[in-house]
């Protein structure tokens, strides 16, 4: 008996640690995506937000911003995209200011689609310690609720308070801004759709089947990318559905407009590449050796064929073409031909011949005819054409192999960009014919030798025009007209050398990669595409189906100069597309905005190029879809790597 009292209490302490277990079990935060509906189109999620920006801060990029003559450039770069933070999420009735310091760990936001012509907004984020703050949020979204005049009702779910403000306005009328606190997982919720909100707050309960975890292409994706991860930090994870994405984003702005022409996200919904069932991937900044390092999933699974279907095919239409067989790492390093200064080399394989036939119902749908065998027929038939059996003495011939080359051609300009495409060939000779038949039959082709190689030039003719000087400002717009000047089109360029049919966006650069190898330093032998290409064979580039490489300081040299020049919004390459798209403000397809960011203090370009170093990535082709993985390095990085080499060569 006298063991009884000693029992008793380890009995107790017992059951105060299981209890203890659960109620700590019970207060866990729930990670955003299984408290998701699965009808969620796109997400985003930031683990630590604060973690993450002073990590971003340590990266190149981050440098350059910090760095004081950066400084005009970043508060107004800063400014704009917090500002289309606040103007996304206005039906919420917050801005960037009062959110900042609110978070306390995840930070996520998606986009829904409850139903076909519904789309709806939603914010998760963990207020772990950050009551206080939380609450000063809520006061200032029920003073800016109640300036709108706005109704507010407070209805009680399972024991939650959840604050409903509802638009009465002819602006927003009808429009809806829930808010909700979770007290036992510290997570603030905020919502524009009531029956969103409420379904959200079920799933806190757990035993949910309806959420962003039970959706398959959102497993796959993160799947993929978490295995390749493995224990290495992430600062930030996406998810997007890509076409109920742009569903849902069309009908949560109420302005907007089909655009003139030809809906391209129609007509790829319609050829079949709607099989692309979700993209996902995770973002890391300054990890390890890698300054930036990014890896995504597309997951576009085999359609299921009902039985005795004879069509066989993985996908329907157009989406065929997308077959990029992988292959051996050596096979995508660039060859000798190719010269060591560029912005950008690409190299990818593909089934050029079947993509080819594939492609047919997807020009007939661009073009709103049906031009494609009209136009092969023409080529083949027309008397007063080439004559030329483009199937038979081109197409046939053609590899898996191509190779894309860019740089930029001074002094930058809108289109100053420079592209060069070759492809293999397996047979040289009826492609070379082929050409040659073609170019004599065009009035605009010049024929030029270089060396032993005839290149065909393609030179519209010059046309005389009144130059019109456009001056853009804040408060005026001023045409003035001065003498006629001649002008002439774009210019292309085509060959077959080095067994590939190369064609180029200018003739100078077919002759740069037609210079003797021994008059030039090649892309293989340069160290940082050897850096770049050893860190991507150490992430598992060991079998590919694409590998690009890019200076990023001769990458962003166009955008950058025009951003400069005040002409940002004319820019034609990627990173300026990419920049104006997230700037942009609706414009119509003939209408050219206005630069938005005050770039007149930027500094030299030279100032900037020190902290842009080069970047890498590769793609691997799986059963289910298409894994990619890229990075940036720094120049740091690359200083040691040349340091190294210069001191081996030393000894």
């Amino acid at each position: 008996m006298r063991h009884f009292p000693a029992r008793i209490l380890s009995l107790s302490l017992l059951y105060m640690f299981f209890g203890l277990l659960l109620t700590t079990s019970a207060m866990a935060v729930m990670p955003a995506a299984q408290v998701l509906p699965d009808t969620t189109r796109g997400f985003i999620s930031i683990q630590d937000f604060y973690r993450m920006q002073d990590d971003f801060d340590k990266t190149q990029i981050g440098q350059l911003l910090l760095d004081p003559v950066m400084e005009p450039f970043s508060k107004d770069l800063k400014r704009q995209l917090k500002e289309k933070w606040s103007d996304a999420h206005e039906s919420l009735g917050l801005t960037w200011t009062d959110f900042e310091n609110v978070p306390g760990g995840e930070v996520a936001a998606a986009r829904i689609q409850p139903s076909k012509n519904e789309a709806a907004m939603v914010m998760i984020v963990d207020i772990t310690g950050k009551q206080a703050e939380a609450d000063e949020l809520l006061e200032k979204v029920a003073d800016r609720m109640a300036s709108r005049e706005a109704t507010t009702e407070v209805i009680q779910r399972q024991n939650i308070s959840l604050t409903v403000y509802t638009g009465t306005t002819k602006a927003d009328k009808g429009t809806q801004a829930v808010f909700f606190v979770v007290p036992n997982h510290h997570q603030l919720v905020a919502a524009d759709n009531l029956a969103v909100a409420e379904g959200i707050l079920r799933r806190f309960a757990g035993n949910s089947t309806d959420s962003l975890t039970s959706v398959a292409a959102f497993n796959a994706t993160m799947g993929q990318v978490d295995t390749q991860q493995g224990d290495q930090l992430s600062h930030l994870r996406w998810f997007v559905e890509p076409f109920g994405f742009v569903e849902a984003t069309r009908t949560a702005n109420p302005n907007y407009q089909p655009k003139k022409g030809v809906d391209l996200f129609r007509v790829l919904q319609t050829q079949g590449f709607d099989a692309v069932k979700g993209v996902g991937g995770v973002i890391s900044f300054a990890s390890g050796e890698q300054d930036i390092l990014h890896r995504t999933m597309v997951y576009a699974p085999a359609l299921e064929r009902a039985a005795g279907d004879p069509n066989s095919d993985k996908y329907d239409l157009a989406m065929r073409m997308l077959n990029f067989p992988n292959s051996d790492f050596q096979s995508h390093q660039p060859p000798a031909w190719i010269p060591r200064n560029l912005a950008a080399y690409i190299n990818l394989n593909m089934d050029l011949i079947h993509a080819f036939d594939y492609s047919k119902t997807l020009v007939n749908a661009l073009a709103d005819d049906e031009i494609f065998d009209d136009v092969i027929d023409s080529l083949k038939n027309d008397p007063a054409g080439p004559q030329v059996d483009v199937r038979k003495d081109v197409v046939a011939n053609l590899g898996e192999n191509i190779s894309v080359l860019s740089d930029y051609q001074l002094p930058i300009q809108a289109d100053s960009e420079r592209i060069l495409l070759a492809v293999e060939l397996t047979d040289v000779e009826p492609v070379r014919r082929a050409v040659d038949q073609t170019m004599r039959n065009d009035p605009n082709a010049q024929k030029r030798m270089v060396g032993d190689t005839v290149v065909w030039e393609i030179v519209e003719e010059e046309i005389e025009e009144p130059e019109l000087e456009i001056e853009l400002g804040f408060d005026d717009f001023e045409v003035e007209e001065e003498e006629e000047t001649v002008q002439s089109l774009p210019t292309s360029a085509v060959t077959v050398a080095h067994g590939r049919l190369i064609l180029s966006s200018h003739f100078d650069f077919i002759e740069r990669v037609l210079t003797d190898v021994e008059h030039r330093e090649t892309l293989a032998g340069s160290v940082d595409y050897q850096t770049v290409s050893a860190t991507l064979s150490k992430l598992g580039a060991s079998t590919s189906s694409v590998q690009t490489f890019s200076r990023t300081d001769e990458e962003f040299r166009g955008t950058y100069e025009l951003l400069k020049q005040g002409k940002m919004p004319e820019a034609k390459t990627l990173v300026g597309r990419v920049l104006n798209a997230i700037l942009d403000e609706d414009t119509d397809d003939e209408e050219l905005r206005e630069q938005q960011l005050d770039a007149q203090q930027l500094p030299e370009y030279q100032m900037v190029r020190r902290y842009l170093g080069p970047a890498g990535m590769f793609a691997v082709s799986h059963e289910d879809g298409w894994s990619i993985t890229g990075c940036f390095l720094s120049k740091e990085t690359l200083q040691v790597v040349l340091k190294d080499v210069s001191g081996s060569k030393g000894k």
